[in-house]
């Protein structure tokens, strides 16, 4: 009951009288309940396979639902089956089992009374015997009811055990019939990423259960907890001796007693465990692999002997020609590398011509036949390369095709070694997005002779999974790699570009300027700061500058405090999307979601489907990052309708947890975006997320115009701080290992 104790809740015991919407793919219900003496009552909530003349006694909460009035919102229940003959026709007669309706529930009701529901149940054969239902009928109806059985036992199971009942459809869907028996042995395959528990609630479901301190069930999930938890904060593995403080501390046991598990899950290899100068570190052994497999490729890559075409600088030549340009050294250099190696690296800050040297990169492997696959790590990344390359990008999600498997529980690309991509050349953008298991599928899904550019800026801050791939490899000096330095003239005008290389190199932007791109704002207060990013966004730079607010992309340093995401995102709703009548809403958690709501996906969803606004392209996954807006809520039917620029995607009201308000987003979410005009918070957060990194990658998402907010003094400790957080990675290591193996030096 997700915290809450039923002698905390309201209660309420009746019989079901009428369905008035299900769905039990979510398992959402709304019915009329009968409560005696003449009163009914109106419930809602997950309550999967309910029907019409079951007992049920629910605990929760009465609210008042602004369209239909007063309501039971259910958190947990217990039902009882009907025992009458009347109740029984009552509740088939609901259509709740798949394949009757009310005359085969009359039908099986007259022949078979009181005994209905062990005849469904285990004699699907006596059906055969009821005009209309055939034995594959009676198999079907026989399959629905046990379904049901299962489903309704596994909320009992739920109920019981204070775990969420929103969890439960989608462990049904995993494990069937087996849920409970598989939850029972093992409740903590609850913190798998399919189902999104935390550790700490899953131990009390467990513990609850009457699951031992230190059984090797609980120590093994521990574990495997941790490595997975800090890859969330880069991490490709953990020294051992950390490993095991670290899962001792988290279930309260003893060093010992977590080594003996750590040493059966290497065993079942489940990690891996290898030293690394010396030290023994422990992997996932999925993490392991991609690892090795990066080091592996990249090596590969390098080995690879290409000719470059004679004429290589005659089609510059001819390229300077057609763009009307005259390329610096660096640039040539850059558009150059491609065609001696299979792997070339390009980087540079802002202003120092990336995006012109990937022109004209194009247009010689378009003069050499060769075919090109764009893509960034993100939506906004891809549609803004597309836009200034004047051809198709896509997210690597979409070029790899990744889809969801049933049957595993997990996503998988389409794309890999055995279904390679049909490029000769694949380039990808903001590359410093990159992480360790997303390049490990890239690089197996390219067929041998397939070339690989990588284009970002390595100052930025590093992906938010394991691993900083394009760092590492331009730290390997054996990486062919153009690092554009040269900040070209019309670049030079701009503030933001030449703030952002002030930062980067450790010195305070220009604070004062009072025209152009780039303005501090001063606050003394959080309250000020507030409502001086308030106004900027809902009526200041519109009036000003002609600028929709759509276009406006607050970027903050942190979640929390009064600067924060969660609390500016609150303030900036009420500005810019305010209640009104006709206007739909609904109610998630801590939000409210509005038509016309500037939303984010905050965790991957590999299964949603999505059509194409444009196109009839269909496809399934929305990622971690993707921000949309709200186009559509149909409350009776339990849908939200998202845009993500040219896809829509449909949410069930339950799947709403993966949503949160993106009118302010942390700069790592900011990261390969760009907006209009960016308008940065600078005031108190934790020490930690006051840096350089942080400051500089807010600062090179805005396009236009950029605007901090805050105390100067905070600016200053942002510049000052260049304190990166170590990341756990060997892939430097293994490239070098690899490299000096095939005596490639």
């Amino acid at each position: 009951m997700e915290g809450t104790t039923e002698r905390e809740l309201e209660k309420i015991q009746g019989v079901v009288d009428t369905l008035i919407y299900k769905n039990d793919d979510s398992g959402w219900a709304v019915a009329r309940v009968d409560l005696g003496v003449g009163e009914e009552l109106v419930i809602t909530g997950v309550m999967p396979y309910l029907g019409a003349g079951e007992s049920i006694v629910a605990y929760g909460n009465y609210v008042t639902h602004p369209e239909y009035g007063p309501q039971f919102s259910v958190l947990s229940y217990e039902r009882l089956l009907p025992s009458t003959a009347q109740g029984i026709y009552d509740y088939l007669a609901s259509r709740t089992v798949k394949g009757i309706g009310p005359k085969t529930a009359m039908a099986i009701v007259e022949k078979f009374g009181e005994d209905t529901f062990d005849v469904l149940a285990s004699q699907p054969e006596l059906l055969e015997t009821v005009r209309g239902i055939s034995p594959r009928k009676a198999r079907e109806i026989q399959q629905n009811f046990l379904q049901q059985n299962a489903m309704r036992a596994l909320l009992q199971f739920f109920t019981e055990s204070g775990l969420p009942m929103w969890c439960a459809a989608g462990v049904y869907k995993v494990y069937g019939a087996y849920a409970e028996q598989t939850l029972r042995e093992d409740p903590y395959l609850l913190c798998q990423e399919r189902f999104g528990l935390d550790f700490g609630q899953v131990d009390e479901a467990a513990r609850h259960m009457g699951m031992d301190l230190l059984s090797p069930v609980r120590l093994r999930a521990a574990i495997l907890y941790e490595l997975t938890f800090n890859l969330q904060s880069g991490h490709c593995f953990i020294p051992r001796k950390k490993l095991l403080t670290a899962t001792a501390s988290l279930c309260d046991a003893g060093e010992e007693d977590v080594e003996d598990q750590l040493e059966e899950l290497l065993q079942r290899q489940q990690v891996v465990e290898e030293d690394i100068r010396s030290q023994p570190m422990v992997y996932l052994a999925t993490l392991f692999r991609q690892e090795n497999t990066v080091a592996r490729e990249v090596v590969r890559l390098l080995s690879m002997h290409l000719e470059a075409p004679r004429n290589l600088e005659k089609m510059i030549a001819r390229t300077e020609k057609e763009q009307g340009m005259a390329y610096a050294e660096k640039q040539k250099e850059a558009m150059g590398l491609c065609f001696h190696g299979a792997l070339s690296l390009i980087t540079g800050g802002p202003g120092t011509g990336k995006t012109t040297a990937v022109q004209g990169l194009l247009s010689l492997l378009d003069q050499n036949g060769l075919t090109v696959f764009l893509c960034a790590p993100t939506g906004r990344a891809a549609k803004k390369l597309s836009e200034v390359c004047y051809r198709e990008a896509k997210t690597l999600h979409r070029m790899l095709e990744a889809a969801f498997s049933p049957e595993e529980g997990v996503m998988r690309f389409k794309r890999n070694k055995d279904n390679p991509l049909p490029a000769d050349v694949i380039v990808v953008d903001e590359a410093s997005m990159l992480d360790i298991s997303l390049t490990a599928s890239l690089l197996e899904a390219m067929k041998p002779h397939t070339r690989l550019v990588l284009i970002g800026d390595a100052d930025q801050l590093p992906p938010v999974w394991a691993g900083s791939v394009f760092s590492d490899l331009l730290a390997c000096d054996f990486v062919p790699k153009v690092h554009l330095t040269e900040i070209f003239r019309q670049a030079q005008n701009s503030q933001i570009v030449m703030n952002a290389h002030r930062i980067n190199r450790g010195e305070m932007p220009e604070l004062r300027l009072t025209q152009g791109d780039f303005y501090f704002s001063a606050a003394s207060a959080p309250e000020q700061a507030v409502e001086t990013v308030a106004s900027l966004v809902s009526s200041r730079i519109p009036g000003h500058f002609g600028i929709d607010p759509q276009n406006i992309q607050v970027v903050c340093p942190t979640r929390q405090q009064m600067c924060g995401t969660v609390s500016l995102n609150r303030i900036l709703q009420q500005r810019l999307n305010p209640p009104g009548e006709g206007k739909a809403e609904v109610r998630h958690g801590p939000y409210v979601f509005r038509l016309g709501d500037r939303v984010m996906q905050v965790r991957n969803n590999y299964d949603i489907l999505w059509q194409s606004a444009a196109t009839a392209e269909v496809g399934a996954g929305v990622f971690n990052g993707d921000t949309g807006i709200i186009t559509y809520i149909d409350r009776s039917e339990r849908v939200m309708v998202v845009r993500f620029d040219d896809r829509e995607a449909a949410y069930s009201f339950d799947d709403l947890y993966q949503l949160e308000p993106a009118y302010a987003i942390t700069a790592h979410k900011a990261q390969g975006s760009e907006y209009e005009v960016v308008i940065v918070p600078v005031f108190q957060a934790p020490a930690r997320l006051l840096n350089r990194s942080i400051l500089y990658t807010a600062v090179t998402r805005a396009k236009r115009l950029l605007v901090l907010v805050g105390r100067q003094s905070v600016v200053e400790q942002m510049v000052e701080s260049n304190q990166k957080n170590r990341r756990y990675s060997a892939l430097k290591y293994r490239l070098r290992s690899y490299y000096e193996a095939m005596d490639l030096t």
